[in-house]
């Protein structure tokens, strides 16, 4: 399969599963999210790898849709399920629990896990919801920036892009 075949076909199951969902900051197609995670890591980091670039489009889809892995599996092959996988929090835990999972669990990530991971805390940090408290805001930003300090050795353009977009978002 070309490149862009992969790329068209998990696009394609990123807006059939998440296609009635809207980010919480503003209401736009969350799939806006999923292309900016992408485009984050060919903007910033370079990434050209086909795998990589999949599996940030579906970053999400595992924890928030009814997708079976089968079909990310048929759909886009093994490396680009791993990788979902490796990025999927367990939903079964409570939020607390999920971060600290990911706190634990991310320094032993590969680079492609800490890029996309980094790229989806860039993308995060511009499109906090208007309506949460300043001490949520406070507690996010601070988990935020542990999980970034993990991951910033995939890529230091993109650890200096999640610092300028959460810089920018303070200074509002």
């Amino acid at each position: 399969m070309s490149s862009n075949q992969l790329l068209i076909k998990s696009l394609a199951l990123a807006s059939k599963y998440h296609v009635q969902q809207k980010r919480k900051s503003d209401g736009s197609p969350y799939i806006n999210h999923l292309i900016e995670v992408a485009a984050l890591l060919t903007d910033k980091a370079g990434v050209d790898d086909d795998d990589e670039l999949c599996a940030a489009i579906l970053h999400d889809i595992l924890e928030d849709t009814g997708v079976t892995t089968a079909e990310i599996y048929k759909t886009c092959g093994q490396r680009v399920l791993e990788l979902v996988e490796a990025l999927s929090d367990n939903k079964s835990l409570c939020l607390k629990e999920r971060r600290e999972e990911t706190l634990r669990l991310l320094p032993t990530k590969s680079n492609s896990v800490k890029r996309i991971k980094l790229a989806d805390l860039c993308s995060n940090a511009a499109a906090i919801p208007s309506g949460w408290t300043v001490e949520r805001q406070i507690e996010y930003f601070l988990w935020l920036d542990q999980v970034a300090e993990i991951c910033k050795v995939s890529s230091p353009l993109l650890y200096k892009e999640y610092l300028r977009r959460k810089a920018d978002y303070i200074a509002k």
